[in-house]
């Protein structure tokens, strides 16, 4: 095997280098992925800082609102009462006009009087034509001087009730003013800060898009030298199938005596779609994930989803049994419309006759820890619901989608950066096409579909491949491919039609495929029967049985089903190889 695998290697080193040395290459594009992640940083900082602003933005134009609303009866009144002295003041000018007039006239006939009053009685008596002519002029002297006094104070009394209202007026104007100018203050000082956070939003706004434009320009240069370096890699890899059939060869044992059959088995699952093992030795040998995703999956091209606050529904545990959890931090235990707070460390109980709880971390670093009859079963991550159902309890992991791939057991956290991102695409593609698989859940944590063990399954290196494939999946025909995968397909994949049955054009990227990076798996070649043909009833019969593969053998390079998986979405898992 070791000779095998130095074969490998040396086919794929001595491929000449293109225009440009794929090294340098594999530098470019990590700088400018690098600079793509800063970037893509940067926005995300500005959306954030814009998601801030925007929010205080309209916390301010909402009190805008609130001391616009305050303001606008004040300001009303202020303006009825300015609009009464504006009133007031015209009548009272209109008094004072009437009065001025009165007087004048009063006036005249003041020197009218003066000029009869300043005759002596002989000549007041003598001017008269005659007796009437004088008894007219003493009855005028004295209605003139009644209706003149009574006329004067009438006027003299309108003009001062005016002139009090007016007073009045004012006063009431003057008191509301310092409230009128307290609120058009806040108002005014209010609409300043929404006019300078307005100003602040759209500086971040011009800076959002300019970080557009430069990840777009970055994203371009991205993909140019990732389809370079990708055509290296098919090159590299083209060169290692051409050259593989000796290595391959040399796995199988010597031809089987005269009389006699000796079948050669290879892997170790089912062998459809991606295998660990063989990733692993594409990752040993300087492929990439998306090089060694593609590979396996015939025809499938990337594409990027927003799952990052997509939750999936785990099972992790099942039974009748009483199951516990001990959160790690402040979580709240909600049991119907019951709702209670749990301190860290404190046992929660969840039985199949208390109904549906669900217990929720009320801080971000709050962990949950399961146990259940055979004492602690793993921490997680997000809520835990217990869901009881058919009189079973079920104890489901409700988290965002990409935290699950974080607790994923499928692959060893030793093995290369580029294999655990290729098996984390793969996971992420599987659990997306199996969401709803249940009325009660997704998925479970088992090889049924994917090994789950939550944080006690993660790493820095399976981390850092959930971050650095984040979103990535692979697609076909417009939808997110079913990518099945198992430990060890023994040299070549299989047709997903010859293991589940049905017609490949349903799964066309699910095809079979050479995987000669597969001769690193301690079970590339597992077992070996061999069997003796029988004259009288010409029934093979077997004669030495070694270890037998569960669902697979491959005779002489050619394959047939020894054992179905339990369902079409059964997986393996290289952790258990």
């Amino acid at each position: 095997m070791p000779c095998a695998m130095a074969a490998l290697l040396l086919f794929i080193s001595a491929i000449p280098a293109q225009a440009e040395d794929p090294s340098t290459l594999a530098d470019r594009l990590a700088q400018v992925q690098q600079e793509q992640a800063r970037q893509q940083q940067q926005l995300a900082a500005l959306q954030g800082q814009q998601s801030q602003v925007r929010q205080a933005l309209a916390a301010l134009e909402a009190q805008l609102a609130l001391s616009n609303a305050d303001l606008a009866p004040i300001a009303a009144r202020a303006q009825a009462i300015q609009a009464q002295i504006d009133d007031a003041q015209l009548r009272l000018s209109h008094a004072r006009l009437a009065y001025l007039q009165h007087l004048r006239a009063f006036q005249a006939d003041i020197r009218r009087l003066y000029a009869l009053g300043g005759m002596r009685w002989m000549e007041f008596v003598f001017s008269a034509r005659n007796f009437d002519d004088l008894l007219n002029r003493t009855i005028y002297l004295q209605q003139i001087s009644v209706s003149e006094l009574q006329l004067a104070r009438k006027l003299r009394l309108e003009r001062d009730a005016l002139e009090a209202q007016r007073r009045l007026l004012a006063q009431a104007q003057a008191d509301l003013a310092p409230l009128l100018q307290t609120l058009q203050a806040r108002a005014d000082a209010i609409a300043g800060q929404v006019a300078s956070v307005a100003s602040y939003d759209s500086q971040l706004d011009s800076l959002r898009r300019q970080t557009l434009i430069r990840l777009a320009g970055l994203q371009g240069q991205s993909r140019k030298l990732q389809a370079a370096l990708d055509a290296y890699e098919t090159e590299a890899a083209l060169a290692a199938l051409r050259g593989s059939g000796a290595a391959y060869a040399a796995t199988c044992p010597p031809a089987a005596p005269a009389g006699s059959v000796r079948f050669c088995g290879h892997g170790w699952g089912h062998g459809v779609g991606l295998g660990q093992w063989g990733a692993k030795g594409m990752a040993l040998a300087g492929l990439g994930y998306r090089f060694i995703d593609q590979h396996f999956y015939t025809g499938a091209t990337w594409a990027g989803l927003d799952t990052a606050n997509t939750p999936i529904h785990v099972a992790v545990l099942w039974g009748t049994a009483t199951y516990r959890v001990v959160p790690s931090g402040p979580a709240q235990l909600i049991a119907g419309s019951q709702v209670r707070s749990v301190a860290p460390g404190q046992t929660i109980s969840l039985s199949p006759s208390a109904g549906v709880q669900k217990v929720i971390p009320t801080s971000a670093a709050t962990r949950l820890t399961v146990y259940g009859p055979s004492g602690r079963y793993h921490a997680y991550r997000g809520t835990i619901v217990a869901q009881p159902s058919g009189g079973l309890l079920y104890i489901i992991n409700v988290l965002p989608i990409e935290d699950y791939l974080r607790g994923l057991g499928e692959v060893p956290s030793s093995w290369p950066l580029e294999a655990i991102k290729a098996q984390i695409v793969a996971a992420r593609c599987y659990a997306l096409t199996h969401m709803g698989s249940t009325a009660l859940y997704d998925v479970d944590d088992t090889t049924q579909f994917q090994v789950y063990r939550g944080i006690d399954a993660e790493s820095g290196s399976q981390n850092t491949a959930v971050d650095q494939t984040a979103g990535q999946v692979l697609m076909y025909a417009g939808r997110v491919i079913e990518a099945f995968f198992s430990a060890s397909d023994g040299g070549h994949t299989a047709n997903v039609s010859d293991v589940f049955g049905g017609s490949l054009a349903t799964y066309p990227y699910l095809r079979g495929v050479l995987d000669p990076w597969d001769v690193v798996s301690p079970r590339h070649t597992l077992w070996v029967k061999l069997w003796v043909k029988s004259i009288r009833n010409h029934q093979p019969t077997p004669k030495y049985v070694f270890k037998n593969n569960r669902y697979w053998a491959q005779f002489s390079g050619m394959r047939c089903s020894a054992q179905h998986p339990r369902t079409p979405g059964a997986t393996g898992s290289g952790a258990d190889s």
